[in-house]
């Protein structure tokens, strides 16, 4: 009945429109027809029937007629981008046929931040190392195996795009883009004429596709002016076309959003929230929500309710092609979900290091902020995983998280600009995925145990005689706020 509604109110809205127009077509795979495929041009939706079959009045403007790729199918993708959409200018019949894919319900997400390639050079660094780890990844994953490139797939040199179309082919796995602020086009104006040659270049910015029962939603979340004037959050339109597809999910499914931009901006606490985000949050309410997001070259995992949580990714460019870290001391990586038998897991895969390596260790001396500390440093922690500490074999109980600096980060910045000034967006970056245990200073055996979400362990024993003579200043950056995690407990985004 919902369904039916919607169709009704389609239908009314499409009569209202004067410039609208009717198309057909079909979405078939080889001789099997694939019923009840969700079909639309940006705006207005249908479904397949039982034929295949379909037909609805689009915008006469509409840019693209395409489709929710349904689970176990993926549309051909030698082209760099999997081709579930057609350009509808000068056309009025559309012919879908994809391929088969794994149909056993189990399926596994690749998502790849900020590759931000801005020269041939850079370029030659993302088809080395992190291609060859993309491509071995993807042919080791059960399942259907789809990739997300999370936004900022170029550095501004939109002639990029196709050199990344090419490269990406290599995976063996479609790979979906998301729009990113860096992907839009400089000298134009407003947030679709900017995105132009991008959507030529890979298709709509607002599309969906299912993996087993679930759906994933990529978005474009960059309201773009010019210039690199732009803000984050959810334009009418996108939410327009979000409320229409949901009227065709069913409430079983779990939704991953990807999009460039993080829900909750931590670092911007006078304006934490993007635009429209309580709009979005009243749209897909009812299902539980995995946000993936890029944009801030560092991770973090925030919680923001019972079904919705966001896991923003590190970028695989780490501090722009200059370091293997990150600002925030998180490896240069990419994130990995697997769904089994319904049951979802994640983990960060950093590039060069095995599925286990999720947690350095720094002795007393060496975090700039907690000098006195033993320092862990989490990146993919969320409130679900345990850092605890013992000393002389007496639990000490379990660490809250604490803002720090990565001292390998600094290490590795500092060997790259020798000397030299390094730019403010390279500079290290605080975070509060860091533990510090601050022994007595008789202690002589300290250990720290971190239990991740899924129940694997890391330890760390630590000799304190070794550092009975550590002496180290402690920095106090301006930026950070005396009350800054308790802030964050405060607003929600993660509980402890």
């Amino acid at each position: 009945m919902k369904r039916r509604i919607a169709e009704l109110l389609a239908a009314l809205t499409i009569g209202s429109v004067a410039e609208a127009r009717k198309v057909s077509g079909k979405v078939i795979s080889g001789k099997e027809n694939l019923k009840g495929v969700i079909v639309t041009d940006g705006e207005h939706f249908t479904q397949t029937k039982k034929s295949g079959k379909f037909s609805f009045d689009i915008n006469d403007e509409a840019e693209f007629v395409y489709i929710v790729t349904p689970a176990g199918y993926a549309a051909d993708w030698s082209s760099g981008v999997p081709a579930f959409y057609q350009r509808a200018e000068g056309k009025d019949n559309f012919v879908f046929d994809l391929l088969k894919t794994d149909n056993s319900g189990n399926y596994s997400i690749i998502a790849v931040s900020d590759p931000q390639t801005k020269s041939k050079k850079h370029f030659a660094q993302f088809s080395a190392l992190p291609m060859e780890e993309l491509t071995e990844t993807a042919g080791k994953l059960e399942g259907a195996v789809a990739g997300i490139i999370l936004g900022d797939i170029c550095w501004d040199s939109l002639e990029l795009l196709e050199d990344y179309k090419k490269e990406i082919v290599r995976t063996g796995v479609p790979f979906y883009p998301v729009v990113g602020n860096h992907d839009h086009e400089l000298a134009a104006k407003g947030d679709m004429e900017t995105t132009a040659v991008y959507r030529k270049a890979m298709g709509p910015e607002n599309y969906a596709f299912f993996l087993g029962k679930d759906l994933v939603i990529a978005l474009d979340n960059i309201i773009y002016d010019t210039q690199k004037q732009y803000k984050e959050g959810y334009a009418p339109h996108v939410l327009n076309w979000v409320r229409g597809l949901m009227e065709f999910v069913s409430e079983d499914a779990d939704l991953f959003v990807a999009q460039h931009g993080t829900v909750f901006r931590w670092f911007t606490p006078e304006e934490p929230w993007i635009v429209a985000t309580q709009e979005f949050f009243d749209i897909v309410r009812g299902h539980k929500v995995s946000f993936i997001s890029g944009h801030t070259h560092i991770s973090n995992n925030m919680i923001y309710g019972e079904d919705i949580v966001e896991h923003n990714v590190a970028a695989i460019c780490a501090s722009w092609w200059d370091t293997y870290y990150c600002t925030d001391g998180t490896p240069s990586g990419y994130k990995i979900f697997t769904s089994k038998d319904g049951e979802l897991e994640w983990y960060y895969k950093s590039l060069g290091k095995g599925r286990d390596y999720q947690v350095e260790f720094f002795m007393p001396g060496e975090s700039p902020l907690h000098p006195e500390c033993i320092v862990a440093n989490v990146w993919d922690w969320d409130s679900d995983w345990k850092v605890e500490w013992f000393q002389d074999g007496k639990s000490m109980g379990v660490l809250e998280p604490v803002f720090d600096l990565s001292p390998n980060y600094i290490k590795d910045i500092n060997a790259t600009f020798k000397g030299k000034k390094i730019p403010g967006y390279k500079q290290p970056r605080l975070n509060w995925h860091y533990f510090a245990a601050a022994p007595d200073k008789d202690a002589k055996i300290v250990k720290i145990v971190v239990t991740g979400r899924f129940g694997q362990k890391w330890e760390c024993d630590v000799d304190m005689s070794r550092y009975s003579d550590v002496g180290a200043e402690k920095i106090v950056p301006e930026e950070l706020p005396e009350n800054a995690v308790q802030m964050l407990k405060d607003a929600g985004i993660f509980k402890m």
